[in-house]
């Protein structure tokens, strides 16, 4: 079985870039000012080229690349690009196991009928994610996780590699062993003490001797070191999160809000009902002149899905949000909590029995209280 991994190992940047409009060649640091007490929490591949590096003094960075962008990095912005990323990835199939917020597995098993060979699905993928959302991809395959992850970072932070059938523990072992970051740092040094750099040199170690040096996981980094993962990443056909969002530069009232909210309310709606998906949670984000994320979310009762149940919830939360008095230029919904399971009923049709409605009453309480919150500080 063949192995797809999807690595971006410029996410946070490429995402800073995309949303503040910065050219191609401009370096990009995230983590706060130049000059500001903290650390490199990212960097885009020309920083790095440069000698900026993650957890580097922002200080530090600024010294070995003047002319970079530094900004303070918002993470409600990197959610909101996981979901969208989530969702264009299942668009080639359903089946994707995240290991992170910047790397998705794809088993060749999983991919619908009529798919093609899992390389023409991995550069069609790449072709898509890079026009669509902005992002670098670098992709790898092979026969395992392991072996496909390693062949993505060869070809970092853009490229396709892949590894002929049979050839995974070759084509790894000449690679650093602080390429498998299960290895932790001590391990390594060790290692390093006896002239073991290399996955190949871990790999072909005396069971005995990498006992004494790594103790009781060595057999299980051995196997890792030529390719062999113990336990496979576990896929999982449900997105984590649907979200639209909708740039809304002619706001200026409450009704205006509320009517671009329910926009984007549907469309989450559609996207569901297409999926056969429900949502238990709801959430509403709007971004002022002032960059910054204001969002409410609410807890659904029951299961939702269409337009009839998800629009008042949105128009609701965005009257709640209004109160902060920042006119808002981007309105976001984001459906979470997802489930293929249970019932899809509606918060505001009629009651099918006692039950029902007293989950609805307490739905519209907790909206009324929710509007009556008072105003807080920006």
């Amino acid at each position: 079985m063949r192995v797809l991994v999807l690595t971006f190992p410029s996410f946070v940047a490429d995402v800073e870039r995309a949303w503040l409009g910065l050219p191609a060649d401009q370096p990009l640091v995230v983590g706060g000012a130049p000059d500001g007490p903290g650390v490199v929490a990212a960097a885009c591949p020309l920083a790095r080229a440069r000698g900026v590096y993650v957890g580097q003094r922002l200080t530090e960075a600024a010294a070995c690349c003047p002319d970079a962008r530094f900004v303070p990095g918002v993470l409600d912005r990197y959610a909101e690009a996981a979901s969208m990323l989530d969702e264009e990835v299942r668009r080639s199939t359903d089946a994707v196991a995240w290991r992170a917020i910047d790397e998705a597995v794809i088993t060749e098993a999983d991919l619908p009928d009529g798919s093609g060979p899992l390389a023409a699905v991995a550069e069609a993928l790449r072709t898509r994610l890079q026009a669509r959302l902005s992002l670098s991809v670098a992709a790898g395959i092979a026969d395992g996780e392991i072996a496909a992850r390693l062949a993505a970072r060869l070809v970092s932070p853009s490229g396709l590699l892949q590894v002929l059938p049979g050839y995974d523990a070759r084509v790894i072992a000449p690679l650093p062993v602080e390429w498998l970051s299960e290895v932790p740092a001590a391990a390594r040094q060790r290692l390093a003490a006896r002239n073991v750099d290399t996955l190949g040199g871990l790999a072909g170690l005396d069971a005995g001797v990498a006992l004494d040096l790594l103790g009781p996981r060595a057999a299980e980094w051995q196997l890792a070191a030529a390719g062999i993962q113990m336990a496979a990443t576990r896929a999982t056909r449900v997105p984590r999160s649907l979200t639209r969002a909708i740039a809304t530069p002619g706001i200026v009232s409450l009704d205006d809000l509320r009517v671009a909210v329910e926009a984007a309310a549907e469309q989450v709606a559609d996207r569901l009902m297409a999926l056969g998906l429900s949502a238990r949670t709801l959430t509403v984000r709007v971004v002022g002149d002032d960059e910054r994320f204001r969002s409410r979310t609410l807890s659904l009762p029951q299961s939702a899905q269409t337009r009839d149940a998800i629009g008042p919830v949105a128009r609701t939360l965005a009257a709640a949000l209004w109160r902060y008095g920042n006119v808002p230029r981007r309105v976001s919904v984001v459906a979470s909590a997802l489930t293929a399971e249970g019932p899809q009923l509606t918060l505001f049709g009629p009651a099918q029995n006692g039950r029902d409605a007293r989950a609805n009453l307490r739905t519209l309480h907790s909206f009324r209280a929710l509007a009556r919150r008072p105003r807080r500080a920006g």
